[in-house]
């Protein structure tokens, strides 16, 4: 089978369309070029890693494609919640998170850009009169 030679390590083509029906399987399609080229060349280290080349698994190059895109969002300061997610979060929701989950909601901690913590504006209904 042939290699794809646009990206580094030369991956094979079926290893590459796997990686994408896989991304494709949650509704990404890779369009970060530079983080498409920077997830292959993680994969290629992985694989010259080993004695015998050994390329990481199709879900597991997969993940490394969105580790670095929410990285990049975090640096760009798009990676956030509002500032209530933490707080208020439905049952089903509840149930797709894993246990530990007031880790993985860190992002919705209510700091703004400047590092600064927001105050919650709410007001109840005791406090209008």
């Amino acid at each position: 089978m042939a290699e794809d030679h646009s990206l580094p390590g030369w991956p094979k083509k079926k290893l590459v369309r796997d990686v994408r029906r896989h991304l494709s399987h949650y509704g990404i399609r890779p369009s970060q070029f530079s983080i498409w080229q920077a997830t292959w060349s993680w994969a290629s280290a992985i694989a010259n890693s080993y004695w015998h080349t050994h390329w990481p698994l199709p879900s597991e190059i997969a993940s490394q494609y969105i580790l670095l895109l929410l990285a990049e969002m975090q640096q760009s300061h798009q990676l956030k919640l509002p500032y209530r997610a933490k707080k208020v979060i439905p049952p089903e929701v509840r149930a797709l998170l894993p246990a530990q989950q007031p880790a993985l909601l860190a992002i919705a901690d209510g700091r703004g850009k400047d590092g600064k913590d927001r105050k919650d504006t709410t007001r109840t209904a005791v406090d209008h009169e």
